[in-house]
Formats: structure tokens, sequence, C-alpha cells
């Protein structure tokens, strides 16, 4: 019997930094990707890059083949997977896609497919994408051999909107290199940017996508600088919605940097978009808050890896996670109307779909509200790195060993 890991890509999304650090910590005989796409060498932390016997590639796409031709391309990538794995083997997959063509080669070959989903998927899936995907998982998820959620609130939504049961999906929580976040969070900022986080600094970590909640908070920031003109924002990550963000800010009256039109320059700036940069975790351990503003996760990693960096939370107490990080011991779709002071961080209530002036308003103030309270914000900053262990890799790829029963060779 042999594992084999599958995903869609290693480029640097949070399912691709899980699965690479699982790499090195499951005894596997092959990593196998369904496009030619790696890109995780900017990544300073050693679990980012894979560790495997081999790396083997079911096409020659990349990020920039069309999605549609990626969707149509998943019963030839079954076909090339089946011809790589036996009977015997465990096959354990991340992403939809690669979760996808796990099941149909399982059809061909009969080896146990293990598939693992890290988002809340009918939140995920809409419009066309929602049309094909959505039916696709409720049709195909079933014949898993196992199903394994990174949140109570993904095994929630397998259940009750795609049909699985119960019994067949579990819950492992994401895995953290608390004690690499820590050392690289303990290095100096360099190029000129000491002096941004002289001010008080909010900062924000993640995709530049829709659900990650940017444009809301562009204008939350808008309405606390009225009264903090010393405030900054600094949003880490890349994505296709930057543009967007960029019109939003400079219509809000905000000065932007943005790294890609150039080397950082001093000056008058309001909101920083660094982009991607090699190691993030010194900019959040330098920032007053970490703002986690998304409107749906599976199970935040820049959330667990803020708290790893001491650094004080406020988060939306949005489906799929956040509440099962800072505040663990309540029901976790609990929910907030209101702010709520739970243990690890400061719960918000979730966005709505469409933007709403009176949600952006109550965060505002709650925002202003902790920034204010600087005993809090030391409280939260000893139990974030504290809570922060709770999801130290060791102990959640002990626990993926167990659930795999391949041992600890």
């Amino acid at each position: 019997m042999a594992l084999k890991l599958l995903i869609n890509s290693l480029f640097r999304g949070g399912a691709e930094k899980q699965a690479a650090a699982l790499s090195r910590s499951l005894p596997h005989d092959a990593f196998i990707l369904l496009e030619r796409e790696v890109n995780l060498s900017g990544d300073t932390l050693p679990q980012g890059v894979p560790k495997s016997p081999r790396l083997e590639f079911l096409s020659d796409h990349t990020s920039g083949t069309s999605p549609f031709i990626k969707t149509l391309a998943i019963p030839f990538y079954a076909k090339k997977l089946a011809g790589l794995t036996s009977a015997d083997d465990i096959v354990l997959s991340f992403m939809e896609r690669a979760n996808l063509v796990n099941i149909l080669a399982a059809r061909r070959t009969g080896h146990r497919a293990v598939i693992s989903e890290r988002i809340t998927p009918s939140m995920e899936f809409s419009g066309l994408r929602g049309l094909l995907m959505r039916p696709l998982i409720k049709r195909l998820y079933p014949e898993a051999a196992l199903v394994v959620a990174n949140s109570k609130g993904v095994k929630k939504d397998l259940e009750e909107n795609f049909g699985l049961p119960a019994e067949k999906v579990k819950v492992i929580y994401n895995g953290c290199d608390t004690e690499g976040i820590k050392k690289l969070a303990a290095e100096p900022l360099g190029g000129g940017w000491q002096e941004v986080f002289k001010s008080p600094v909010l900062i924000a970590s993640g995709r530049l996508a829709p659900a990650k909640g940017h444009g809301q908070l562009l204008r939350i920031f808008s309405l606390l600088k009225k009264g903090r003109p010393d405030l900054k924002l600094v949003i880490l990550g890349e994505g296709g919605l930057k543009a967007a963000l960029l019109g939003l800010a400079g219509g809000l009256g905000l000065q932007v940097f943005d790294a890609e039109k150039g080397p950082f320059q001093s000056g008058p700036h309001d909101v920083y978009f660094p982009g991607f940069v090699g190691n993030p975790y010194k900019f959040i351990a330098s920032a007053r808050v970490f703002v986690f503003p998304s409107l749906w996760e599976g199970l935040p990693n820049a959330l667990i890896e803020a708290l790893a960096c001491g650094t004080p939370v406020i988060s939306a107490d949005c489906p799929g996670g956040p509440r099962e990080i800072l505040a663990p011991d309540t029901p976790f779709d609990a929910g907030t109307t209101a702010p709520e002071y739970a243990p690890y961080g400061l719960l918000l209530p979730p966005f709505p779909a469409a933007p709403s002036a009176e949600m952006e308003g109550i965060w505002a103030a709650a925002v202003s509200g902790l920034l204010d309270k600087p005993a809090v914000l030391e409280k939260y900053s000893g139990a974030g790195l504290n809570r922060a262990e709770d999801f130290e890799l060791s102990k959640t790829a002990g626990l993926w060993r167990e659930l795999l029963t391949i041992g600890n060779k």
C-alpha cells in the first residue's frame, strides 16, 4: 500500500501550502499535480516546499490555461491518474477539481480515494461555476472512501447542501508551522517599510478576490481615517480584484502605494499593496491589528498565522472557521450580530453580499474601539500565541497519519 498526494497545482494558495507541508510529514511515494505549475519558491517556510520521492504532472496546463478547459479536462486527468495508481493505493487529494479527478480515477483502479475539502463549496460556487461544479460535487463526493473537511462549518455545508452522510465526513484543522512563523516574524522590516509601521497599521492578508472582503475593508478604513489621520492600511497578496480595489481606494480619496508600479517610496500614502512578499510574517507582526473581513472561508490559514505572529486579530464571524479558531468553546455556527470579544480575538458580524453602509459603520466603530484598548490588545497578543499552538503542524499531521492508517514510518 502506498500513499499519493494529488492537487491542482502548487501556486501559493492556502490549500497548496497545506498539501506541501503535509508532504513533509506523511510517508508517500508521489506528489501529483493536475497542472505543470509549481510556484512556491517565494515561500520562506521550509514546510512550503514539497518533499516527495517524485513529482508527477498530469498535463502541461498552467495558471494561464482557461478554467473552462481545465474543467473539461477532468476525465483526461482521471485517466492519467489511473495509470499511475494501483488498487491498494491511497490517493489523498486537495481542492475540488483534484477531488473529482481522484474519485473518477478510483472508478477505474479501485484505489482508496480520500478527498479534502478546503472551502465552503455552497458559497464558493455560484453563477455559471455553480451550475457546473455543484452538481458534480453532489454526485461524485459521496463515492469517495472518506471526505476530510478542514472545519466543522465545511462539514456542515457538505452534509446539508451536498447530501454527504455525516459518518463519511471527518474534520482535521489546518496545520501551522508556529515556530517557523515566530522566527520569521522576528526579522526586521527593510526597504523603508519600518517608517510606515511607525504609524498604527491595520493589516490584511489573502488572495485579492471578492470573497475576502477587501472592498468592505477599504470603505471601513476610509471611515476610520476621518478620526485617525495617522492610521495606515496594508493589504498583502495578489489576485484578479486588484485593479478594482485600487480604483475603489482612489475613489475614496485614499493615497495608494502599489508595489507593481515601482520600488517602495516613502510618502503620504494611506493604503499599501505590497503584492506577494516572501516573508509576510514580519509585516503582520509589526502591525497594530490584523483584520480579516472575509465573507466566507474553509478554515483560514491567514488567521491562524496572524495569531502565531502575536498580532491581535479582528475577524468576520463568517461561515467556515473564524469562530472555531477564536471562540472554540462556543457552537461553531452560533454567529454574532454585535461585536463579540471572544477569547482569542474580536469577532464581528459578517458582511452581506452587497455593500452595507450600516455594517461598515458597525465595523469601523468596533475597530476604533479596540484600538483604544491597549490592555485588550496586549491580552489578545498573548492569547493568540497560545491558541496558535493548538494548530501546530506536528499535531495535525499525527491526526492525518491516524486517519489514513499508514503508520508513522
